[in-house]
């Protein structure tokens, strides 16, 4: 009988734990999205390689619905994908050299040629774009 509470308390403490941590984690990971959410950074676009570049504004409604997905996909999944925040005076060429008329904008590029594009918020197509078929 002494046995098989011990065995509840450890089961209920690892089960605690395991939901403390996972809270934790997730807590972390907003923190994570929001500060790179609201970086200003001045952006030099890679085209050497395979990439995606998602172009937004920190204040956009519809970046910030889509944002986490796309951190989540370039930090935890190791996906190719640049961020460019267009509130960056100095990155605001790019919405000529783009031809972006809305945010937020996915680019597929294959070694600086731009193999497919996305404005828009649906999953299902971002990640077509993210792909890059």
């Amino acid at each position: 009988m002494q046995l098989k509470k011990l065995n509840r308390t450890k089961i209920i403490a690892t089960v605690l734990a395991m939901i403390f941590l996972f809270v934790g984690g997730v807590f972390a990971f907003n923190q994570h999205v929001s500060h790179v959410l609201n970086q200003k950074d001045i952006v030099k676009i890679k085209t050497n390689n395979e990439s995606t570049v998602l172009f937004y504004r920190d204040d956009c409604g519809s970046c910030r619905s889509i944002f986490y997905y796309t951190v989540m996909k370039r930090d935890l999944l190791r996906k190719n994908i640049q961020l460019v925040n267009t509130n960056q005076p100095k990155n605001r060429h790019y919405i000529s050299e783009y031809k972006l008329t809305k945010v937020p904008t996915f680019i597929h590029l294959k070694y600086g040629k731009i193999a497919e594009r996305y404005s828009g918020t649906n999953i299902e197509k971002i990640d077509q774009v993210i792909k890059g078929d």
